[in-house]
């Protein structure tokens, strides 16, 4: 085992895939409120860059589950 690693037991990945998915959309509805409050959604820019987060925040979120938990799907 590596150094620094810790075993994890009892608990549910799915329990926990499923937390991680949730904070992601609230942290998500965050970013996109405050970027509405600063260009307002009729800026041309605002759907460029809503993407631009969604992408993101949800591309950081497999990444972290993979990381954890290895390829599976949530």
């Amino acid at each position: 085992m590596p150094k620094g690693s810790i075993i994890l037991q009892g608990f549910d990945v799915l329990d926990m895939t499923k937390q991680i998915a949730r904070l992601n959309k609230k942290q998500q509805a965050v970013l996109l409120s405050n970027v509405e409050n600063i260009l307002g959604r009729s800026n041309p820019k605002y759907n460029e860059i809503r993407k631009l987060i969604l992408d993101s925040t949800n591309d950081f979120s497999r990444t972290i589950v993979s990381f954890i938990f290895g390829d599976i799907n949530f």
